[in-house]
């Protein structure tokens, strides 16, 4: 989503912590143990609760993992009738340290400006101590962000290339908070999932009822976690897209699958779906390759049906070179980010359970 989600605990130890954040779907939130109820929200987005200070602050953040920092409103937001939102207050937290350095965020669909803060950020029940921020005062996208559902973002990037500070992920792996140096993500349908458990994301490990068979692992290089992708076929045919080889990202704030304009051309060329959903039902199959191994989509996964009217979720866009699989794929595939090794990172991917 950068320049472009999720969370109940089970202590053995501090050092042992595997930590689960279920999803949740229904407009109430409530929490189980030291853990947070997240939101679906009819499949677009994933978000759930996190405070920040002491004693602690609340705000519902999107967890997204094509972005690094954490940004949450500040109480000086210049415009406060342009984001009726909580709003963070630096007075009222005694573990509160000033920073003050400028920052700028740009985003798919907005940007946002603001200056660093470092505070304690709890995620889950995890206290993480002596954390950078951005506290958030302006954006000239208001009507955007005044109709977020959410307060902030929360990037689960390792590194921050804007050098805003340490990213919360970061800090939890180097401050010891979790067993494993891996987190893993399984999100289910809206309309499958009811008003509990919309999925989960689990940091320090996999679950294993989480999706069934073999992870397919594969490398990722810098700090945006990009990884090969080659053959594309749609309904048993090659279509040549990536025959040569293309990076992609997997984005958990992203609702849509983004490619290169040429590529989304060629690709609904070969769907050929028509917008008032007369041949659904006829729809092939989209397939990715990845590590030698098929990623299916069906229609289900890639269409999106709104009455009598059918879009694709492939959405072309200029000066775009690299593919980001947003949720419609990863809604089918478990995704496991692998930071045993943080010199050679690695990225899975399953077959979700539901």
């Amino acid at each position: 989503m950068y320049t472009s989600i999720f969370f109940i605990f089970s202590f053995l130890s501090v050092s042992e912590a595997l930590v689960r954040i279920p999803l949740q779907i229904d407009h109430a939130l409530s929490t189980n143990n030291d853990g947070v109820q997240l939101k679906n929200v009819k499949d677009f987005l994933y978000y759930g609760k996190i405070q920040i200070g002491n004693p602690g602050q609340t705000f519902t953040v999107l967890f997204d993992t094509g972005s690094s920092s954490l940004w949450v409103p500040s109480e000086n937001w210049l415009a406060k009738t342009e984001n009726p939102r909580n709003r963070y207050i630096s007075s009222a937290s005694r573990t509160f340290k000033e920073n003050g350095t400028k920052a700028e965020l740009k985003y798919g669909k907005g940007s946002l400006t603001g200056f660093l803060s470092v505070d304690t950020v709890t995620v889950g029940g995890i206290s993480i101590t002596s954390q950078t921020f951005i506290e958030g005062v302006k954006t000239p996208y208001k009507e955007f962000f005044k109709k977020m559902p959410f307060d902030g973002i929360l990037g689960l990037r390792f590194t921050d290339p804007l050098n805003f500070g340490t990213s919360v992920w970061h800090s939890m792996v180097f401050q010891g908070k979790i067993a494993k140096n891996v987190f893993s993500i399984w999100l289910r349908r809206f309309s499958n999932s009811g008003e509990i458990n919309g999925g989960e994301v689990v940091f320090g490990g996999i679950i294993p009822a989480h999706f069934s068979g073999d992870h397919t692992y594969v490398d990722v290089e810098g700090p945006g976690n990009f990884f090969a992708m080659s053959n594309i076929w749609v309904g048993g045919k090659n279509t040549n897209i990536c025959s040569s080889g293309c990076k992609a990202i997997v984005d958990s704030g992203s609702s849509n699958i983004n490619v290169p304009m040429d590529s989304a051309d060629e690709i609904h060329r070969y769907i050929g779906v028509e917008p008032n959903c007369n041949n659904f039902e006829t729809l092939p199959d989209v397939t990715f390759t990845i590590g030698g191994k098929a990623f299916v989509l069906t229609p289900l996964d890639y269409i999106r049906r709104s009455r009598s009217q059918c879009t694709s979720k492939f959405v072309g866009k200029t000066n775009r070179s690299h593919w980001t699989l947003g949720i419609p794929f990863m809604r089918v595939f478990h995704t496991v980010f692998d930071y045993q090794n943080t010199l050679a990172v690695k990225v899975g991917f399953a077959k979700s359970t539901d």
